[in-house]
């Protein structure tokens, strides 16, 4: 139950050993679970506590006493450090709590820029203040050469400043909150993206050249060196996009056990994703594998980029040879690209890739009323007189379905059987083309005698 309330409200105390941490850790919380000890590095493991400010609910967490980076040589040492830089991860506010006695020293300063490092707000907590014979402390710390913002003067065995400190952590989440629902409004859409292809076709190398970093994904010449699905979230023109780092998969598995799961698990992917890239090794060209692979998306109904990696390896000459030999296998409505994603490619490339990205997603969701598929296509359609077995085939209504993710359209029609694939095709051009614009998106097309009638589909 609490773990539900506290979800993303995590606050963490820090601070070098013996400042007092598990003593307001224990007031916060208003139980003895922590130790408390005069002796240094009394605090070992994280604990975790549930902070109540009036009707909220927090995540307190207690760490060890900070020891810092050049006393980290021993292992247990090592575990500490990690365990308070986990801590300050995952917080969304850092309690960062000083001792008026010891004053500041380099262990204080260590902290304040692993806090910086990982851009995290915090509050700084001047404990111990109840002593009054150490007054003169207080110009040492406010002469720390650091930017403050909240500092607190408290003391948590004498209830001094802690009412303070409550109030603000409140208000502080409260601000959290109201910036997360404008980030959310802003946000149109949240587009999920599967990065598909063979093995050793260049898809980690997409991911690394995208996001200009070289270690984002790991590349090598051996096929098969992504195993799991990775994911990499990307912010453009108030759209998330997800891009999904996926396994290469052939379409004969002659593996073991484990890597047909890689293969059900791309499946899946492809399944829940809104496009997917395929990437191509323009040496390897056009065979049964990819293929397979075009196949399996356009199944799926799902929108589709081809890229075709490495064409540094190859002159124009041989591009243009290749174009006019393999691209009778694509679609005329698919996006294609002849890229080099190690060398190759560049910032224009990748405004391109993403203005796409959002003009097939856009595709993908068109919607349009009954009356106007009725008023603009039917009067196109019917206009050229088809017959089937001497009698006239004619549509009598037709309507998209709102329920599908993809453009699904149904035709009502007087004949059902027999109808020639070509007068489909002609169908499909003047959705493409002429009316409504289907870019990178496969349609479907549906035909019924009456509602209730089974039907004949055309996937395209």
């Amino acid at each position: 139950m609490f773990l539900l309330k506290t979800m993303n409200k995590i606050i963490t105390l820090i601070g070098k050993s013996n400042v007092g941490k598990s003593t307001l850790f224990n007031f916060l919380i208003r139980k003895k679970q922590s130790l408390i000890n005069k002796d240094y590095n009394t605090t070992r493991n994280r604990n975790h506590g549930i902070l109540k400010i009036k009707d909220k609910y927090y995540d307190l967490i207690d760490t060890a006493g900070y020891i810092g980076k050049n006393l980290n040589k021993n292992n247990i040492n090592k575990i500490l450090t990690n365990q308070i830089i986990l801590s300050i991860k995952e917080s969304n506010l850092i309690l960062f709590c000083v001792d008026i006695i010891d004053g500041i020293n380099y262990l204080d300063k260590e902290l304040f820029l692993i806090i910086k490092k990982y851009n995290k707000n915090f509050f700084y907590l001047i404990n111990k203040i109840d002593i009054k014979t150490k007054y003169n402390n207080i110009y040492k710390i406010l002469n720390f050469n650091i930017d403050i913002k909240k500092i607190y003067y408290i003391s948590s065995t004498h209830n001094i400043g802690v009412n303070k400190l409550l109030k603000d952590i409140n208000f502080f989440f409260k601000k959290e909150k109201r910036k997360k629902k404008q980030k959310q409004k802003n946000i149109k859409r949240h587009i999920n993206i599967s990065i598909i292809g063979l093995p050793n076709s260049g898809k980690s190398t997409f991911i690394n050249s995208f996001f200009l970093e070289k270690n984002k994904s790991i590349v090598s010449d051996k096929a098969g060196t992504t195993i799991d699905t990775l994911y990499f979230k990307y912010i453009y023109k108030n759209y998330i996009y997800t891009f999904i780092d996926t396994p290469g998969i052939k379409k004969n598995f002659k593996y073991k056990k484990e890597k047909k799961i890689y293969l059900l698990n791309t499946k899946r992917i492809i399944k829940e994703s809104d496009i997917c890239l395929l990437i191509i090794d323009i040496l390897e060209k056009f065979n049964k594998n990819t293929l397979y692979i075009k196949d399996l998306i356009i199944k799926y109904k799902k929108a589709i980029i081809i890229i075709f990696n490495k064409c540094d390896l190859l002159n124009k000459k041989k591009i243009n040879l290749f174009k006019n030999k393999y691209l009778i296998y694509i679609n005329k409505y698919i996006p294609v690209f002849f890229l080099s994603l190690k060398y190759t490619f560049n910032k224009t490339q990748k405004k391109k890739i993403n203005k796409l990205i959002n003009l097939i997603y856009f595709n993908r969701n068109k919607k349009f009323s009954t009356s106007f598929l009725n008023n603009k296509l039917l009067l196109k359609i019917n206009n050229k007189n088809f017959k089937i077995k001497n009698r006239i085939f004619k549509i009598k209504f037709c309507y998209q379905s709102k329920n599908k993710k993809f453009p699904y359209f149904i035709f009502i029609t007087n004949l059902v059987k027999n109808i020639n694939l070509n007068y489909i095709k002609y169908i499909e051009s003047l959705i493409r083309k002429h009316i409504f614009y289907f870019y990178g998106v496969p349609i479907e097309l549906i035909f019924k005698k009456n509602y209730n009638a089974k039907y004949i589909f055309y996937k395209k």
